[in-house]
């Protein structure tokens, strides 16, 4: 379907709800929490992020000083992020982790892409689950999705996308080795899979969600409820900073994985990036690592890479 089909009604609507109320306190375990929708609005998106930057990103020292930072920290590290002004990518330390709730923007890409196939809607009731899945990472919210969409489709999406690292586990129960949450994937996997919703251009990217469609689940990504908004959307931010995110985290016998995904947009930037991490002391530690990685990506893109 072409780039510009209109997002529908319902959903500007079901949109629209997703920004009203407050947010529970974080549980370490798997990522299951109530529905509890952003209490504040994000700022509107920044104008100044296409300005043309003469200079780029010096790329060994930024690698030096991600390099310095986990040499004082443990567990495992690694992330890629694209540029949105030039194009350019990133890549540090890549490795393959269980996705954890990341995986949640993938199922409903394709539940979004099953729907527009068929010329039908999303229910109410499934853009319920929708904005609880993204936007307070209920569990249950993704089962009955997952179980409507199958996940057949989930990985045809992946394969669409090129997401060629990406192996789809299917709905068993949460720690089971088929649950969804511990899909494989690589930080380069999940930044293909934003570029489906946030290309560089507004021709890029891929086709396979319209428009709308796309700019639903950057609306849900947005809101976000406040204490998941941690990686690549929890840098000491100027106020007018945007961001649009999806976080997941969950304890595995060889490390606590913190996950997290993103765009980055305001005072001169504009990027999106996923991170992936294994903690070997729990979930508040690896926070602080994963905020101090996205944190030192941040300040070097003051410049374009």
């Amino acid at each position: 379907m072409p780039e510009t089909t209109p997002i529908s009604r319902r959903v500007i609507a079901s949109s629209a709800l997703a920004l009203v109320g407050a947010g529970f306190a974080l549980r370490e375990r798997p990522d299951d929490v109530a529905a509890a929708p952003l209490a504040r609005a994000q700022p509107a998106l920044p104008a100044e992020t296409t300005a043309p930057v003469a200079r780029t990103v010096d790329r060994a020292a930024l690698t030096a000083e991600l390099d310095a930072y986990l040499a004082t920290r443990g567990g495992t590290l690694g992330l890629f992020v694209r540029d949105q002004r030039s194009g350019e990518t990133f890549e540090w330390q890549p490795f393959t982790n269980e996705s954890l709730s990341t995986i949640k923007v993938l199922i409903l890409i394709a539940c979004l892409r099953k729907v527009q196939d068929s010329g039908a809607a999303l229910t109410d009731a499934q853009h319920n689950q929708a904005r609880r899945m993204i936007q307070s990472s209920d569990n249950a919210a993704t089962d009955a999705l997952l179980a409507w969409v199958d996940t057949s489709k989930v990985q045809e999406a992946a394969a669409l996308l090129e997401m060629t690292s990406t192996t789809v586990q299917g709905g068993g129960a949460a720690g089971t080795a088929t649950w969804w949450g511990y899909t494989k994937t690589t930080p380069a996997d999940l930044v293909k899979m934003l570029g489906a919703i946030a290309p560089a251009t507004p021709t890029g990217g891929s086709a396979i969600i319209h428009g709308g469609h796309r700019a639903y689940v950057r609306h849900l990504m947005a809101g976000v409820v406040p204490n998941q908004r941690w990686g690549v959307a929890d840098p000491p931010l100027p106020g007018g900073v945007y961001t649009e995110t999806k976080n997941g985290w969950g304890p595995l016998p060889d490390g606590y994985r913190l996950n997290s995904i993103g765009r980055v947009i305001g005072h001169s930037r504009n990027y999106t990036m996923a991170i992936l991490t294994r903690s070997p002391r729990g979930f508040r530690y690896g926070r602080e690592s994963i905020n101090g990685v996205s944190e030192i990506v941040h300040e070097a893109l003051t410049q374009p890479l």
